[in-house]
């Protein structure tokens, strides 16, 4: 959950994947396939012709130096900005604020994010079914939505903690005099089959 588009998230990961496959199956080709290898070794030659041709035939200027090259200089610079922009943004979508009630005559009501994250971890750390509980904050769409991920000992019922956290939110719910969205991912040991169960408004 953060502020990247899912969508460019599975492009970019399609992409890459697929020059990936590609790359790798040429290399395992040119190792098991001695045909395929006899093939690429007679073709490379004509193929290099080709590319300094192209090269020639497309010099910038009077510097000798082929525009093509440039071309390519100044697309990997792209990408790289690209690739640092998108690691810069991961981790983003956190929020502080949870709840901001509108201005009344008594003033605004704000309730900061780790009230919420700080009173699910308290009611989730003693539970004996649950090895580790984590709880953050995020802005989905502008509504903030509190992430719980919780870990449960080998053995208990996905259900069982599923009705856990659900008690704890409800009683969250109480106490805030209103409903906050929330998913909730549950992770297992071995014999813990993994679930994860959504409410969002």
């Amino acid at each position: 959950m953060n502020s990247t588009n899912r969508g460019m998230n599975r492009t970019f990961i399609f992409i890459i994947g697929l020059l990936l496959m590609v790359v790798g199956v040429a290399v395992a080709a040119l190792s098991l396939l001695p045909a395929f290898r006899s093939g690429w070794q007679a073709t490379a030659p004509a193929i290099k012709r080709g590319v300094d041709d192209v090269y020639a035939a497309s010099p910038m200027f009077s510097t000798g130096t082929s525009w093509i090259g440039l071309g390519v200089i100044a697309l990997l610079l792209v990408l790289i900005a690209a690739l640092l922009v998108f690691i810069v943004k991961q981790g983003r979508g956190r929020t502080r604020r949870l709840i901001r009630d509108g201005h009344t005559e008594n003033g605004v009501t704000i309730i900061d994010a780790a009230v919420a994250e700080d009173a699910l971890r308290d009611a989730l750390s003693d539970r004996p079914e649950l090895i580790s509980t984590s709880v953050s904050t995020y802005d989905v769409r502008g509504t903030p939505t509190l992430n719980v991920s919780v870990t449960a000992r080998r053995g208990v019922s996905p259900k069982q903690v599923s009705q856990t956290v659900e008690a704890a939110v409800h009683a969250l719910d109480s106490v805030l005099g209103r409903e906050i969205p929330v998913v909730v991912q549950i992770g297992g040991a071995f014999r813990a089959r993994t679930t994860a169960s959504t409410r969002l408004q």
